[in-house]
């Protein structure tokens, strides 16, 4: 199952940029508009290079055109999803996102025929109660407070599941890299479009960004390339419902990540690392496992 190491290491670059997402955001970037718009451009220059390489191969209007949509769909999805980033930990966001592998095997199952057993039905439960748990804010005998991120993530996470199905719909069928190509165009003109919406947002920052976080940017970005890369490979590998369950280990990458960070490098990120956070955190963690092991299960 080589999708499988594909999928996981996509996962694991996907927490790690989640993580730079949120330093940039705390300490270097005030506006997120910013991060959004220059990595359209990043995509847009890798999009170049790839058909400079592998040449073009014939496509039909209607796979083009839907390529194209599954891009500009993974750019919009940036904007609910920084804005979640801003109000939370990094490693509760990420946890959040495991409601993407259920609304992936709902629309693989009415697009792509992929399809769907009872214990799978059994793991998107376990799956929904591990993510209802991180985005719970407060417990109490009259209150119940949920996280003021989760409408944002749910948002995110639809529009992002909305995206993968189109891109695999159509790459099952064609050439892998120029299919990564025309995505990679529909990111950048979903960046084009953002830019006109918030050109002015986009260039007030620019101006005040200092070099090193450029820096840190491009780093970040090549990052979130690389992993974007190995998990649309694996989607093209394996089957989607399966590989975009897979993210459910993105969360240990996560707490993983906030720990060492939050212990010896507090400057640069600081989560919430209180005894009974990482208690509920942990918790959720092993029943979105025990969710992954029911969808896997042979």
């Amino acid at each position: 199952m080589s999708w499988l190491i594909f999928a996981i290491f996509a996962t694991a670059l996907y927490g790690a940029s989640n993580f730079i997402d949120k330093f940039l955001i705390e300490k270097r970037v005030k506006d997120p508009i910013l991060l959004t718009i220059f990595g359209g451009i990043i995509v847009f220059i890798a999009g170049a290079l790839i058909f400079l390489i592998a040449g073009f191969q014939k496509f039909t209007l209607l796979q083009i055109f839907a390529l194209l949509v599954s891009g500009v769909l993974s750019e919009i999805a940036l904007i609910p999803y920084y804005k979640a980033l801003s109000s939370e930990d990094a490693s509760r966001i990420v946890s959040f996102f495991q409601i993407i592998p259920v609304f992936v095997l709902v629309l693989s199952y009415i697009f792509l025929g992929e399809t769907l057993v009872l214990k799978q039905y059994l793991g998107f439960f376990f799956i929904l109660v591990g993510g209802f748990i991180l985005s719970i804010k407060k417990v109490g005998l009259k209150t119940l407070n949920l996280r003021k991120s989760l409408p944002y993530v749910m948002l995110a996470s639809l529009i992002w599941a909305v995206s993968f199905v189109i891109f695999k719909f159509v790459a099952i069928k064609t050439n892998f890299w120029n299919t990564i190509g025309y995505e990679f165009f529909g990111v950048s003109i979903g960046a084009g479009i953002l830019f006109l919406f918030y050109r002015k947002r986009f260039l007030s920052e620019f101006k005040i960004v200092r070099l090193n976080t450029w820096g840190i940017i491009t780093i970040n970005e090549t990052v979130y390339f690389i992993g974007r890369l190995c998990g649309f490979y694996a989607i093209v590998l394996g089957p989607i419902a399966l590989v975009s369950v897979i993210s459910g280990i993105q969360p240990i990458f996560a707490l993983f990540y906030g720990l060492i960070l939050s212990v010896w490098f507090p400057k640069i990120v600081k989560e919430d690392i209180a005894r009974s956070t990482l208690a509920l955190k942990i918790m959720a963690i092993i029943i979105i496992f025990a969710g992954i092991w029911f969808i896997n299960s042979p």
